[in-house]
């Protein structure tokens, strides 16, 4: 029966192997961005900011008068001032100022563009406030201006400053006319005949009451002339020396993360996004039968002999006899120990992938070690010029302590393992005929040759090389993407090379509860509990 598909367990191995292939690219694109954004930035010219400082103060006169009248100018948060500092007439008032103070020059005219669009489009950036505010509302406002010379920054800082001192002024003043205004209607009314309570007011209180609202009068008159409303200046802006922007190399660095950054990102989302080879289900829509599942294995660069220990796995060698059976069944062999005399035709299987790091290269040292270790000699081929690992996985003995000598543009190691010779490619390209002469000239001495070659799908010369060997395995990981193993099986269909199956790499349901297992030999399915 076929079982259901499983979600497979988060493989942080296999996000590390996509993220190490496309880590070269994205360096390299994120350096190229880094560069673009450095150049630009210096081509830009400079920015400098100056800040001038006002003071909120508290709101109390102190003067019965303007608090009789309703003149005091209470304080506003710094939300209200900022946008009073934006509004139009403070605006406009700056401007006027920034006019009256600094000749005319580009910088100026670019600063006042800005500023006009600015306002138009409320997206302020020329003109910043900085509020240090209490709960009380007492603090202090910082007023920054950007331009494009140091003069023209720290005249656009003052000018809005004083702009704002003088609409806090004139809310203030407000406040004192609107009591002005009272004082003189009040004045008025007592040049009149007034009554009080049905009788006329004697000429005496009439007099002394006008006096009282001259008096008064005079009085808002005097503070009409200081009033100063709740802010004022603490410190005008000083001359910048070094410019705000652009900065080169501090743009090129957050260029150079973001793009390293998102690049890994979409690098990630682009993998899981594409549909991947979680099972055997899959593999076998391609109309070639699956000889295994191996689990997955820790083996390190820095502790290469780990071929020998997965041989004590019990899930992996359990597997790692359905694939040997497999190829030997898809082989017309049912045991090349019982095929016959030494002499008869070796068969030669090379092993392969689309990509690197899928495992062929453990596959290849693991299955030669188990079939040696049933008495077949075996010899091993490491044919992949990216790069060649079976010296390492297989040499269990110092290098100098190993018979050697050279074929051709090959050379062999005799013994690394009982019953395993190792021969390899001395050349940095694959000539496959020639490889191929070679390498059956060898076979008349061994059961076995099990050839490591390069991804399929990475080396041109690897399709042809395959196609001249008696069979081809096909190793694919959990995580190769169903497109790529499309285009693996129409490489070695239209090549013509005689593939043998898939060995299905990294998959986590081994060992983990039943699995499915279509016999080579019988062509039943058989269940096995891992």
């Amino acid at each position: 029966m076929t079982l259901p598909s499983r979600v497979q367990d988060l493989d942080v191995g296999a996000y590390l192997r996509v993220l190490r292939g496309a880590m070269v690219p994205i360096l390299l694109g994120a350096l190229a961005l880094a560069a673009l954004a450095f150049v630009y930035s210096r081509s830009r010219p400079p920015v400098y900011r100056a800040t001038a400082s006002l003071a909120a103060l508290p709101t109390s006169s102190g003067n019965s008068v303007i608090n009789n009248t309703l003149v005091s100018a209470p304080a506003l948060p710094a939300g209200v001032v900022g946008r009073a500092l934006r509004s139009p007439d403070v605006t406009r008032d700056g401007v006027k100022r920034l006019r009256a103070t600094v000749p005319d020059s580009a910088a100026r005219r670019q600063t006042l563009a800005n500023i006009a669009a600015e306002l138009r489009s409320e997206n302020y950036r020329t003109i910043g406030l900085a509020a240090e505010i209490d709960q009380n509302l007492i603090g202090t406002y910082e007023i920054s201006a950007l331009a494009g010379t140091p003069e023209v920054a720290r005249a656009t800082a003052d000018a809005f400053a004083a702009a704002l001192l003088q609409w806090d002024r004139a809310r203030a003043l407000d406040g004192i006319n609107r009591a002005r205004t009272n004082l003189i209607t009040q004045r008025d009314l007592l040049g009149g005949q007034l009554s009080a309570g049905g009788q006329a007011v004697g000429e005496r209180t009439l007099e002394q009451m006008r006096s009282e609202v001259v008096q008064q009068l005079q009085q808002v008159e005097v503070l009409r002339q200081t009033v100063s409303g709740t802010l004022s200046p603490i410190a005008s802006a000083t001359l910048p020396v070094d410019p705000v922007a652009p900065k080169p190399l501090r743009n090129a660095i957050l260029t150079f993360g973001a793009a390293l950054f998102f690049g890994l990102l979409l690098a990630l989302l682009r993998d899981r996004l594409g549909k991947r080879v979680q099972d055997p289900d899959i593999l076998r829509s391609f109309g070639l039968p699956v000889l295994g599942l191996l689990p997955p294995v820790t083996l390190r660069r820095h502790n290469p002999r780990g071929a020998l220990a997965l041989l004590a796995s019990g899930s992996f060698r359990e597997q790692l006899e359905f694939v040997r059976v497999g190829m030997l069944s898809r082989l017309g062999l049912t045991d090349v120990a019982a095929a016959g005399p030494r002499s008869a035709k070796t068969p030669l299987v090379a092993l392969s992938s689309a990509n690197m790091d899928e495992g062929k290269s453990t596959l290849t040292a693991s299955l030669a070690l188990i079939c040696a270790q049933r008495g077949l000699k075996v010899l091993v081929v490491d044919a992949d010029i990216y790069r060649q690992r079976q010296k390492d996985l297989l040499l269990s003995r110092p290098e100098k302590a190993v018979t050697r000598h050279q074929v051709g543009d090959h050379e062999v190691w005799m013994q690394v393992q009982p019953n395993i010779d190792l021969l390899t490619l001395l050349d940095s390209r694959i000539e496959p005929a020639k490889s191929q002469r070679t390498i059956r000239a060898m076979s008349n001495h061994y059961d076995l040759v099990l050839v490591d070659t390069p991804p399929i799908l990475k080396i041109a010369d690897t399709g042809p090389f395959a196609r001249l060997m008696d069979g081809l395995l096909l190793v694919v990981d959990v995580n190769t993407s169903v497109e790529q193993v499309e285009r693996l099986v129409d490489e070695t269909t239209r090549l013509g090379v005689n593939t043998l199956g898939f060995v299905l790499n990294r998959y986590r349901d081994v060992g983990n509860g039943y699995y499915e297992y279509r016999s080579t030999l019988t062509g039943q399915e058989v269940k096995i509990h891992g």
